[in-house]
């Protein structure tokens, strides 16, 4: 088992390895593969967050390529849906999935069974079958549904022609990369992140918490994950009218929170991380924690923080990085040196799971499990 996910992430990380050289990235395999089984004639340079859905078409309907911050192609499909829609749609990667899939339907593709490809990615239609989703036109209306964590109904209706599917909520699934492939983009791209120290950002992702006052600290929350002792609680000081975060070597546990939820801090702070990977491998990096944070920004992630033990030194935590959107968390073991505070140049090390599917999983799982992922 161990020798065949080493020989799995060797092919991984020679594939990433190639699509240095490509013309132009691509975010995933899967998206370089069905390109080339399009033939699509693409640039070398996209641009970056670019979303073109006027210049191609495969079959006599609009295709949808879109570009990432970077200017990988993290997106090829059917243009199924209104652009702004889609944009403003909180669940992007499933629309990404849809659009992506009806194409697959209609691109010959070598060595793949499309039935059995079907029974693998567990869609259950209710009405309706595959062959019919490219039909469907931004101009139709779509109806979906969510169980969080759970799965997503999507449902078109017009005319005789209605379709209705459940698809499981599953980030592998979406994005069409394994839990291999995923561990790569993870560490390719959280080292691609800004190093720069965060602004106030967390007035805006904290700006509907709860409010509470306790020993003349202001206290934001945005409640709790899993048990109430890990919590997305916030420290400020100051009027009402201007809060700013708490920030005193005097009041370390409470400093120490804010720096890992929010990332504020006067410079950015330098971070051993080991990445735990699947067939027991792993990999030590050289990142900031503004990096770190700012990946998780970049996915939408909400963040809580527990607390494991402290001396005098410094604080273990761990960090859960949740995406309930997609069912997935990180989770990040943490150990803060209390001196950083007072600017020393000591390190935070930490120790990461990426892309733990949360469908199938229940809370105990989690809780069970918190002391087993100490650096």
């Amino acid at each position: 088992m161990r020798q065949s996910f080493h020989i799995a992430t060797l092919m991984v990380a020679a594939a990433f390895a190639l699509e240095a050289n490509a013309a132009p990235p691509f975010y995933t395999r899967c998206l370089e593969r069905l390109s080339c089984a399009l033939k699509l004639n693409l640039p070398d340079s996209l641009g970056e967050n670019v979303d073109n859905d006027s210049t191609w078409q495969f079959r006599g309907k609009a295709l949808r390529i879109r570009t990432n911050v970077y200017g990988d192609v993290s997106h090829i499909g059917y243009k199924l849906f209104d652009t702004q829609w889609a944009a403003d749609y909180t669940a992007r990667p499933l629309l990404d999935f849809l659009e992506r899939y009806a194409l697959e339907q209609d691109v010959p593709r070598k060595d793949v069974d499309k039935e059995e490809e079907a029974v693998r990615k567990r869609l259950t239609f209710i009405e309706g079958d595959a062959s019919m989703i490219a039909q469907r036109t931004p101009e139709m209306g779509c109806v979906i549904d969510e169980v969080e964590r759970r799965r997503y109904t999507v449902s078109w209706e017009k005319g005789n022609q209605k379709i209705c599917m459940v698809i499981p909520a599953d980030y592998q699934l979406f994005l069409g990369a394994n839990a291999v492939e995923l561990e790569h983009i993870f560490e390719r791209d959280v080292k691609r992140m800004s190093s720069e120290a965060v602004e106030d950002k967390w007035r805006e992702m904290w700006k509907n918490g709860t409010r509470s006052r306790a020993d003349s600290v202001w206290i934001i929350s945005n409640g709790c994950y899993l048990s109430d002792q890990i919590r997305s609680d916030l420290y400020l000081q100051g009027s009402e009218a201007d809060m700013k975060l708490l920030l005193d070597s005097s009041k370390p546990l409470r400093s120490v929170s804010n720096v890992l939820l929010t990332g504020c801090f006067h410079k950015s702070i330098p971070m051993q991380l080991t990445i735990d990977k699947y067939g027991y491998l792993k990999s030590d990096i050289e990142v900031t924690l503004q990096q770190l944070l700012a990946y998780f920004h970049s996915e939408n992630c909400m963040l809580y923080l527990g607390v494991k033990s402290r001396t005098k030194e410094r604080a273990s935590l761990t960090l859960f990085a949740v995406n309930f959107k997609m069912a997935y968390n990180h989770t990040i073991s943490v150990e803060f040196p209390f001196n950083i505070l007072e600017g020393g140049e000591d390190k935070v090390k930490g120790r990461i799971y990426v892309y733990t599917p949360l469908q199938n999983i229940t809370e105990k799982f989690f809780i069970d499990n918190l002391k087993q992922n100490e650096p």
